[in-house]
């Protein structure tokens, strides 16, 4: 018995053996090449520096702006539990802390609770715009700009969409003030208040960014019905080209181997028939040089075209927008558009599906102003003005 006792623990001894021997030798020859990364989120940067470096990995640091202490680490990439072999990367976005703070979730708030809560943040409170919803009681916060998760620096201001709670039967509703906005978030607020687009019409200054909204036909707050077409009134900084006056020129009698007698008037194409002018008889049309040279090569008379107004010269950047926006946790990829507007029209800096907490980070130069609308999903998320 004793002896059978024996032999089943040299055997056990030696499958042991066998199996530590074997686990050794595939991590020494065939393992061991593929890395589990760990949590270093929240963690201070040196010492998520060491934990990469102890097991292998090589680290790369980002400085991103955040309300979160200098140093601390807010994101990583690839994700914790992630398994990647010895010679990849990791990424590290730090917080390069400032005066920079995270935009609180306003909606849903009464009005009154929400500007208590921007002040008690420390930010200051914007623009308040109401409009008429059916679905959120009167008072209530629809909407805020920026939105989270936006982090801004503490003197931005926070402006709010408020609801006016449900139409009234008589169905009249104000005009929004969607004055100092791009067109795209102009057409958003009337759509919002159950309005209609319009229409553009364009207006010629150099006093306002090109492409923002000056004022509405009809006026703010002009009561109109639910569903009324609404136009808005947009800069733009090109000039509007006047309308060429007629040149005309008289020629010598008997020049250009014309009889002595005849008046010769030099019009332009627009006009279909030429004048007659005095007693001398039947006008004649006198062509430039360059008319003639056109005419002789096609055949016919040529036209005259006025002359081309000059083009805007490009204008030198006068700074830089530095757009930062972290996309918050998503289901699955939005589609993601970024706008801005400045002095020079519309420039689209950035259109592509992205995953949820995926860190964007562009830097747009500008003249003179800068407004930048960011769109995630179809949806307007922050607007953000440079200067």
């Amino acid at each position: 018995m004793m002896g059978r006792i024996f032999r089943w623990a040299v055997v056990l001894v030696i499958l042991v053996i066998l199996i530590s021997g074997s686990v050794a030798f595939y991590t020494v020859f065939f393992g061991g090449k593929d890395l589990v990364i760990p949590p270093l989120r929240e963690m201070s940067v040196l010492d998520a520096v060491d934990e990469a470096e102890r097991i292998g990995l090589e680290v790369k640091i980002e400085q991103v702006d955040s309300s979160i202490p200098a140093g601390t680490v807010l994101a990583q990439w690839p994700e914790a539990g992630t398994k990647v072999r010895r010679d990849k990367s990791i990424i590290l976005k730090i917080s390069r802390g400032g005066n920079k703070k995270a935009v609180p979730d306003l909606r849903g708030l009464e009005n009154a609770e929400a500007l208590k809560k921007i002040q008690e943040i420390g930010f200051s409170a914007g623009d308040t715009v109401k409009i008429h919803d059916d679905t959120r009681p009167a008072g209530t916060v629809i909407a805020q700009n920026p939105a989270i998760p936006a982090v801004v620096d503490d003197a931005r201001k926070i402006d709010l969409l408020v609801s006016l709670g449900p139409v009234p039967k008589g169905g009249r509703i104000p005009v929004p003030d969607i004055a100092q906005r791009d067109e795209t978030a102009g057409k958003d607020l009337l759509a919002q208040s159950g309005l209609k687009f319009g229409g553009v019409e364009y207006v010629s200054t150099q006093n306002t960014p090109e492409g923002m909204i000056m004022s509405t036909k009809p006026r703010a707050g002009t009561m109109v019905r639910l569903g009324d077409s609404v136009r808005i009134v947009v800069a733009t900084n090109k000039k509007t080209e006047e309308p060429q006056k007629p040149e005309t020129q008289i020629v010598a009698p008997g020049s250009a181997g014309r009889p002595s007698g005849t008046v010769v008037v030099e019009e332009p194409a627009a006009q279909q028939k030429p004048r007659q002018v005095g007693p001398a008889g039947p006008v004649q049309t006198v062509l430039t040089p360059k008319q003639q040279e056109l005419a002789g090569a096609t055949g016919l008379p040529a036209e005259t075209q006025p002359p081309a107004s000059g083009q805007k010269t490009g204008a030198a950047p006068t700074g830089t927008a530095k757009i930062r926006y972290q996309v918050p946790p998503l289901t699955k990829p939005l589609g993601l558009k970024i706008e801005m507007v400045d002095a020079t029209g519309t420039k689209h800096l950035l259109s592509r599906d992205v995953k949820g907490g995926e860190f964007i980070s562009l830097d747009a130069p500008f003249v003179r102003e800068g407004v930048v609308t960011i769109y995630l999903g179809g949806e307007f998320v922050w607007q953000e003005r440079y200067k």
